[in-house]
C-alpha cells in the first residue's frame, strides 16, 4: 500500500439501512400485509424482483408515545409512512400547528465555533478528518424526541383542533415525498403508535417495479392536495366553509409538462426558441377559459405574440393565478372570458382550475372584485424590471431559484472577499464559482440556488442530496454520498460538482477494490449551520451579492438592492 494514500471501501447505494439495523423478516411480512404496500406484492412477484430486500433495507421502525408528532405541517421531508398499530391523527384546524413547537433539523455553531474556524480550518483542500465518511448533524430519530409533543390533554387538543383519525395501513406523506414539497399537514400519534417509515429511495423504486401502488400514490397525492386546499391558499381562507365544500366538487386537477425537464437543458439554456419547443402550452391567447388556473407546483411562462415575435410578460411559481384579470372583466362586460396571454408550463406542474360558475357563486360574494384584483390577481405591473431581464431570466430557468446568487457586475470590484469568505466557513473549501451566466450588469453566480423544483435530488440513490427537514435547503450528507455524479448530472444550472477527497494532511483517500479516488459532491449549502446566514452575502463590502427568491414580486429591490 502506498503511504501516501489511504483505501477505503467505496460507499454503496445500499451500505447503511434507513434504521439502525435492517427490518426483520417479521416486520416485513407485517408491512405486507397490514398496509396499502400490499399493492405491490404482485407486481413484484411478476417482475422476479423483491420487496422485501427493498423494505429491508429502505425502511424502519418508530414507536411514538400518545402526543408525539410524526409529521409537522411545514417541514420537508421525502419519506413515507404506514401505520401498523395505534392511532393516528391529522390535523385539520391549522390554527393548532401555532402552538406547537418549532422544529429544528441541524444545530447552528455559536458565534465563538464560528469564528474560530479562521484558525481550526484544514490547509489541505477538501480534506476530511474521517476519510469522508462523516457528517456533522444531529441524529434524526434523536431530533424526533426533541421536537415531538402535543402541549396539555391530547384527548382535549384533538377535539379543540378538530383532528381527523387516519385508519392504519393507509400512505402517509406521500405529498411531499412524490412532489418535493413541504409537508402540507401536521400528523399526531393520539395513542402509543408504530409506524414504518420508507425512505424515498425505496418509494421510488417500489414505484418503479408496480404500476398499482404508483397509482394509488398518484391519486392519494391528488386527492389530499385538494383536501389542503383551502387551508393553504390564501384566496380561500375568507370563503365560509358550505361554499368551500361546493368548489372542491367542481375543482378540475390538471397536470402538464415533463418531470424530466431538466434533461439537456444546459446544451439549450438561454436559446429562447428550443426552450419554447420544450414548454407545455395550456392555454393560448384567444381561447376561451372556462376558470382561473391555480398553480400548486412548478413554474411557468406568461407571454404574448407581437407580431410572430414570443414576449415573455411574467412567470408564475407556485399559489400564483392565471386568467382572474380576463374572468373578471368578462363578467362585468357580459362577454365570454378568453385569455389575453399564452400560458407555458415549464417542467412538471401541477394545476387547479376554479371553473367561472364556481368563481361567481362561491367566491365572488365573498371576495370583492377589486379584493381579488389587488391580492390575488398577477397584473404585469408586478415585474418592477426590464423585459430584457425578465427575458433572460426566464429564458435560463433562474425563476426556478428560492436562493439565487445574483451578482451587481457595476458594484462588485472583483475582490473575491465573497469566495475567501465561502471557503473560511467550509473548511478551506469554497462552494461556489463567481461566474455565470450575464445579462447587463447581473451576473448570476454558478451556485445552488435551492430551487422551488430541485430535480437534482430526484434520482439520487442513497438520498443523500435532500431538503434539510425545516428550512427546505438543499443539503448534501457526506456521510451517505457514494460520488455517483447523478446530481451533478441532474443539476440543468451546473451548481453542484464532485470532488476527490483527501485526509487531513493531504493524503488521497483511495477505492480499495479500483484503486480510483472516492468522491464526493459538493456545493452551496447556504451556510445551513452558521448563525450568521450565508457568509458570501455578510462578507461582500459593495452590498454587489444579493440572494434571490423568485418567489417574491419586488425584483428590482432584491436583485439591484434599495440604490
Amino acid at each position: 500500500m502506498n503511504e501516501q494514500e489511504i483505501k477505503v471501501d467505496r460507499p454503496q447505494r445500499w451500505d447503511q439501512p434507513f434504521g439502525d439495523q435492517p427490518l426483520s423478516d417479521h416486520l416485513v411480512d407485517w408491512t405486507l400485509t397490514g398496509t396499502v404496500l400490499s399493492f405491490a406484492c404482485s407486481d413484484f412477484q411478476s417482475s422476479g424482483a423483491t420487496l422485501s430486500d427493498i423494505l429491508k433495507n429502505d425502511a424502519r421502525l418508530i414507536e411514538y408515545q400518545p402526543g408525539d408528532i410524526i409529521i409537522r405541517k411545514g417541514d420537508y421531508g421525502g419519506s413515507v409512512f404506514f401505520g401498523l398499530s395505534g392511532s393516528i391523527h391529522v390535523l385539520t384546524d391549522s390554527t393548532g400547528d401555532s402552538v406547537l413547537q418549532t422544529s429544528k433539523m441541524l444545530k447552528k455553531r455559536t458565534w465563538w465555533q464560528a469564528l474560530s474556524q479562521l484558525w481550526k480550518n484544514s490547509s489541505e483542500p477538501e480534506s476530511r478528518s474521517d476519510a469522508g465518511t462523516g457528517f456533522s448533524t444531529i441524529d434524526l430519530m434523536e431530533l424526533i424526541r426533541r421536537s415531538r409533543s402535543i402541549p396539555g390533554d391530547i384527548d382535549q387538543f384533538s377535539r379543540k383542533y378538530k383532528s381527523i383519525e387516519i385508519p392504519l395501513g393507509r400512505s402517509i406523506g406521500e405529498i411531499a415525498a412524490l412532489r418535493r414539497s413541504n409537508r402540507s399537514a401536521t400528523i399526531f400519534a393520539a395513542k402509543k403508535t408504530t409506524c414504518i417509515e420508507v425512505r424515498l429511495q425505496g418509494i421510488r423504486d417500489i414505484c418503479r417495479k408496480s404500476r398499482m401502488f404508483r397509482e394509488y400514490l398518484e391519486s392519494e397525492v391528488r386527492t389530499r392536495s385538494l383536501g389542503n386546499l383551502f387551508s393553504e391558499i390564501p384566496l380561500f381562507h375568507k370563503i365560509p366553509p358550505t361554499d368551500k365544500s361546493m368548489i372542491l366538487d367542481v375543482l378540475r386537477f390538471e397536470r402538464h409538462g415533463n418531470d424530466h425537464w431538466n434533461h439537456g437543458l444546459r446544451s439549450i439554456m438561454g436559446n429562447k426558441d428550443a426552450l419554447l419547443a420544450q414548454e407545455t402550452p395550456v392555454v393560448k391567447a384567444g381561447w376561451r377559459l372556462d376558470g382561473f388556473f391555480l398553480l400548486l407546483n412548478g413554474f411557468a411562462r406568461i407571454s404574448r405574440n407581437i407580431r410572430g415575435v414570443t414576449e415573455t410578460v411574467d412567470y408564475l411559481r407556485p399559489g400564483d393565478i392565471f386568467g382572474m384579470e380576463e374572468l373578471i372583466e368578462a363578467i362585468d362586460s357580459g362577454r365570454t372570458p378568453v385569455a389575453t396571454k399564452d400560458f407555458h408550463c415549464i417542467g412538471s406542474t401541477d394545476l387547479l382550475l376554479i371553473s367561472t360558475p364556481a368563481f361567481q357563486n362561491y367566491i365572488l360574494p365573498h371576495i370583492s372584485k377589486e379584493d381579488l384584483l389587488k391580492n390575488f390577481s398577477r397584473p404585469e405591473r408586478e415585474i418592477d424590471i426590464s423585459k430584457n431581464a425578465l427575458e433572460f431570466l426566464v429564458n435560463h430557468r433562474t425563476i426556478n431559484g428560492n436562493q439565487t446568487m445574483i451578482i451587481d457586475l457595476d458594484r462588485c470590484t472583483d475582490c473575491d472577499d465573497c469566495v475567501k469568505a465561502c471557503a473560511t466557513t467550509h473548511d478551506g473549501n469554497p462552494r461556489f464559482i463567481r461566474e455565470g451566466y450575464r445579462h447587463a450588469q447581473l451576473m448570476v453566480a454558478s451556485a445552488c440556488m435551492h430551487c422551488c423544483d430541485p430535480v437534482c435530488l430526484a434520482g439520487c440513490p442513497t438520498g443523500a442530496i435532500h431538503r434539510e427537514r425545516s428550512s427546505g435547503n438543499v443539503i448534501i450528507q457526506e456521510s451517505t454520498c457514494i460520488g455517483c455524479a447523478t446530481c451533478v448530472e441532474s443539476c440543468p444550472y451546473d451548481n453542484i460538482r464532485t470532488v476527490e477527497i483527501k485526509d487531513s494532511v493531504g493524503r488521497p483517500i483511495i477505492d480499495t477494490t479500483s484503486g480510483n479516488p472516492i468522491l464526493k459532491a459538493t456545493k452551496c449549502d447556504l451556510c445551513i449551520d452558521q448563525p450568521s446566514g450565508p457568509a458570501c452575502v455578510n462578507a461582500c463590502p459593495h452590498d454587489a451579492l444579493h440572494r434571490v427568491n423568485f418567489g417574491d414580486r419586488d425584483l428590482s429591490t432584491a436583485l439591484w438592492g434599495n440604490s
